[in-house]
């Protein structure tokens, strides 16, 4: 244990610190009269059953009244005819124990205590000689990995010193797992330096051995008291040491703050952790828990433990603050609509999460409902569904149709809009209809105040619906064209961030695990804006030694604008992932994003993403991108990316306004369909080799063996030709309708000497309804083959570019072996072209 100097300034620290200890060994409480006793008398903290939940203290009602009082994740209170006793099974992430807090506390307490654990609340354990109880233990333990006790304050945040269960301190010299043996501790022995007279005592935890070891002791404790006359052990010698007895090879982890999982640091979860006056809820017996005694909104966290397997298909009104999945969750409709409310989700490794609703007339609403607290989550990581390598299964009923056609053209003051053929829309169902307004000056440097522009992108609530006609909830504010296209969005599971959130949420996935989310609607999620990307930065404190996996940060910059926190998100994903299916209507920068990860992402409607409905974030992503509706409602920087490439060193990108940003080369773009307003472009890729080079493509499942666990580098000089759209994946039939300041944004593609085909743009068609913009646009780029490609303006007097070219480093770009049609532009091509 390395201990943090005691400054004391001019004397105070010290005359404080004497009074303190002093007043500790006379026994005056500092939380209530009960603390106050005589020294010649036993204080017992749990003999039965009835002592594991918290009690009155005072004539005041509580709800906090039979709140467990168990630390960490898997404790359980078990009732026995040889005498009751505490069930503590650790996990290699967790040790677990008792809690000796106040659990009822606050303003609306008049900040007394009105419900505690154990006979009085944080208590002075050296008011006391010894500590005294009886064990059992099983597990694997060696040197290193012993049965051990530790004590922790709230706040300041201490540790004590942890001794282990053996030697004199114990019946026989060591633990049994079968045999109940009687533990005598001194009191002396858990003191520290930096907390000598361990006062306001919060929790008692039996130890884990960390994720070194793959067998994690689980302790059975009984007759559990604080003494001055403490019984006899065979062997023990009753004078406390001086000094601590176990030196223990490193820092206690419940110390720690963050636990590394794959390739990022995350937040730990435990009972002991939770902020004060929220109520940790283990599951048991495969149940839902009961909390009808209506805890505050996110004040309740819900614990599934491994190997428990629940079902939730109810709406019981309440807000959690989190649920942490070690197990399994159901959530799906037996009978009726289902409905969730919570701050977090969290799916650890090994644990399940699926949301259902097996083609069934019901519904399921998983709501995000809370607040960041960068004092414990400094990256904001939290707020949403996170898969820590735990499996996350999203599947809502089949969606006939994404979108279809107007055959009429939809008049401002009108209520109706007509279709091409009967559809399958329902009463209560919603449409989203582009904006398709023409003559925007989206090429000018002070657009879009130069246009005084409003985005004209309209909802459609059905009230009514018969054959190819349906009749809108409110009559249209804006003219929209035939022939646009209108975009389906209602699903039968939504997850979306609530009205009284303070933050809004998002959804991650990371790792091993599952990650498969169909058909279903993600609404207002992603916290991560478009302006400069700016990052919390925190190390590890060099000052603790804990196991491999868990560190305290030190944190020297919050974020303003952190990076990674989008609506729907796989971070580094090991395995094949699936969005299919989707209406993601985001808040903020990015829709879709696969990063790292192997992702197929087909048949989904993205509306509204102020950077990129869909993005490609690394270069190493080969999941196909096909079949998808990106309408954009005109947000963005409205800057291309070489603007902040070298600035953040290629991570801050993908900001101006696009429909699919892909970084690289390696997936299959196809049959695409953009319309609306687009900050910068519709299709984008930025396929700089500088920042690729040295990135390797995940080997998961799917993934062509010619790819699999190579730098994206090492895969361009060994390939026939060089490394092109087509070479693995493609650029092929992918089309816009829109106002954009370019249709199709293409940069750094680098061609071996004597390459005439480079890569191919196949089936484009890109319809421009500003005055003004580029149909193609590259950026140090030579040679291209287009391939059926149509470029059209539709503005009389547009002075729209076909294709341009730009810092080709004196080479001009060239277009062999090309089918191309230019329609109705000013200048067919311009530029280095």
């Amino acid at each position: 244990m390395k201990f943090s100097s005691i400054l004391v300034v001019g004397g105070v620290g010290s005359e404080l610190l004497a009074a303190t200890a002093n007043a500790s060994r006379l026994g005056e409480s500092s939380i209530n009269q009960q603390q106050q006793r005589s020294l010649d008398a036993d204080t017992y903290i749990y003999q039965t059953v009835n002592d594991g939940y918290a009690q009155l203290t005072t004539s005041n009602q509580s709800e906090k009244e039979g709140t467990p009082c168990t630390a960490g994740r898997t404790v359980n209170y078990i009732a026995d005819a040889g005498g009751d006793y505490i069930d503590i099974n650790t996990d290699k992430w967790s040790s677990g124990g008792y809690r000796m807090d106040c659990m009822d506390k606050g303003s609306h307490t008049g900040w007394q205590c009105w419900a505690s654990c154990s006979p009085f609340a944080n208590p002075n354990f050296m008011d006391w000689g010894y500590l005294t109880f009886e064990v059992r233990v099983s597990g694997v333990f060696d040197d290193v990995c012993k049965p051990s006790i530790s004590v922790t304050k709230r706040w300041p945040s201490y540790g004590s010193n942890v001794v282990a269960l053996e030697g004199d301190y114990i019946d026989g010299g060591s633990t049994s797992d079968t045999d109940w043996r009687r533990v005598v501790i001194p009191i002396a022995e858990f003191s520290t330096e930096e907390w000598p007279n361990l006062d306001g005592v919060k929790d008692m935890y039996f130890r884990t051995c960390g994720t070194a070891y793959s067998v994690s002791p689980r302790y059975h404790v009984r007759d559990f008291y604080l003494t001055d006359d403490p019984p006899s052990v065979e062997s023990y010698s009753a004078e406390p040491s001086e000094f601590p007895t176990l030196a223990p090879p490193m820092d206690d982890i419940l110390l720690a703050t963050h636990r590394k999982i794959h390739t990022n640091w995350y937040p730990i979860f435990d009972a002991g952790r939770e902020p004060e006056g929220n109520s940790w809820y283990v599951v048991e017996n495969n149940l839902w828990p009961d909390i009808s005694a209506s805890p505050a909104p996110r004040t309740a966290t819900v614990f599934i433990p491994a190997g428990q397997n629940v079902v939730y298909s109810t709406d019981d009104g309440a807000v959690y603050d989190k649920i942490i999945i070690e197990g399994a969750l159901t959530i799906e409709p037996v009978d009726a609509d289902v409905k969730l409310v919570t701050g977090t989700i969290v799916v650890e490794k090994g644990g399940s999460l699926d949301i259902l609703t097996n083609e069934s007339e019901h519904t399921v609403v998983v709501e995000f409902d809370g607040a960041l607290d960068t004092t414990v989550d400094p990256e904001e990581i939290m707020l949403g569904i996170l898969a820590l390598e735990g499996s996350l299964t999203i599947k809502g009923n089949a969606v006939p149709r994404k979108m279809a056609p107007l055959s009429q053209a939809v008049i401002a003051g009108s209520n109706t809009a007509v279709f091409d053929e009967d559809l399958f829309f329902q009463v209560g169902d919603e449409v989203v209809v582009p904006d398709t307004q023409e003559g925007l000056n989206v090429g000018h440097w002070n657009f879009p105040a130069i246009d005084d522009y409003s985005d004209q992108t309209e909802t459609c609530t059905i009230v009514a619906a018969s054959g190819n006609q349906v009749i809108c909830a409110a009559a249209f504010e804006h003219d929209h064209s035939i022939g646009s296209n209108v975009a389906f969005t209602t699903r039968s599971i939504v997850i979306k961030t609530s009205q009284t959130s303070t933050d809004r949420g998002h959804i991650l996935h990371t790792g091993e695990g599952k990650f498969d989310v169909r058909n279903a609607r993600i609404e207002n999620c992603g916290r991560t804006t478009t302006e400069l990307i700016s990052n919390t930065v925190m190390t590890p404190d060099a000052d603790f030694d804990f196991p491999e996996g868990f560190a305290k940060m030190i944190v020297s910059t919050y974020a303003e604008n952190q990076i990674a926190r989008y609506a729907l998100h796989a971070h580094n994903s090991l395995v094949e992932a699936y969005y299919s299916g989707l209406a993601v209507l985001p808040v903020g920068r990015d829709g879709m994003v696969a990063h790292n990860s192997r992702v197929h992402i087909d048949d989904n409607v993205v509306i509204g993403a102020d950077g990129t409905g869909i993005f490609l974030e690394d270069g190493t992503e080969t999941g196909p991108v096909t079949n998808n509706y990106i309408i954009g409602k005109g947000g963005g920087s409205r800057g291309g990316d070489d603007g902040r490439f070298s600035l953040s060193s290629g991570i801050d990108m993908a900001h101006g306004g696009f429909g699919i940003w892909v970084r690289g080369k390696l997936a299959l773009v196809e049959g695409n369909h953009c319309e609306g307003n687009f900050g910068r472009a519709p299709y984008a890729f930025f396929v700089h080799p500088n920042f690729m080079k040295d990135k390797i493509v995940p080997d998961v499942s799917g993934t062509d063996s010619f790819l699999a666990g190579k730098k994206v580098g090492d895969i361009e000089p060994t390939h026939t030709n060089g490394l092109h759209l087509q070479s693995f994946g493609g650029f092929v039939g992918n089309t816009a309708v829109g106002s954009f300041q370019v249709g199709i944004d293409l940069s750094y593609f680098s061609v071996k000497d004597g390459d005439e085909v480079g890569s191919i743009i196949e089936g484009a068609s890109i319809r421009n309804l500003a005055k003004n913009g580029r149909g193609i646009s590259t950026i140090h780029s030579r040679v291209f083959t287009l391939k059926e490609v149509t470029i059209e303006g539709t503005v009389e007097d547009n002075t729209i570019t076909g294709i341009f070219c730009n810092n080709c480093n004196g080479c001009i770009l060239s277009t062999p072996n090309t089918t191309l049609v230019v329609e109705n532009v000013m200048t067919v091509r311009g530029g280095n072209c």
